[in-house]
């Protein structure tokens, strides 16, 4: 029988997981809402760069986004067993990769704003 100290953790640990799937999911839609400007409403030029530094940081919101439902999928194999294991190496290296996918895309878009003002 698991502690209660292992079910606190275990759900605390699902709160951060799904805080950070909020974090990346919101961070989608406002890269998205800079297409306005590729549509020539404001005086920027679409460059090799720009649109891959769009894309990137798209690419990488969305991958920390799948990314932490693999990392609550993993958790609720465990809670299935009544084992509540934050340990596991499956559990372990999607939260990593979470995190960093997450990290790298909030540079990349940092990135992308830089582009963009250097342009005005």
């Amino acid at each position: 029988m698991p502690s209660d100290g292992a079910k606190e953790a275990c759900k605390t640990f699902i709160d951060q997981t799904k805080l950070l799937v909020t974090l990346a999911s919101a961070f989608i839609v406002a890269p998205a809402a800079m297409v306005t400007l590729f549509k020539g409403t404001a005086s920027l030029t679409v460059t090799r760069e720009l649109v891959h530094a769009f894309i990137g940081a798209e690419s990488s919101f969305v991958l920390s986004v799948f990314l932490g439902y693999w990392v609550l999928a993993t958790i609720a194999g465990t809670q299935y067993t009544n084992e509540y294991n934050l340990y596991r190496p499956a559990t372990r290296l999607f939260s990593i990769l979470q995190i960093l996918a997450y990290v790298v895309g909030l540079g990349i878009f940092m990135k992308f704003m830089l582009l963009i003002l250097e342009q005005t």
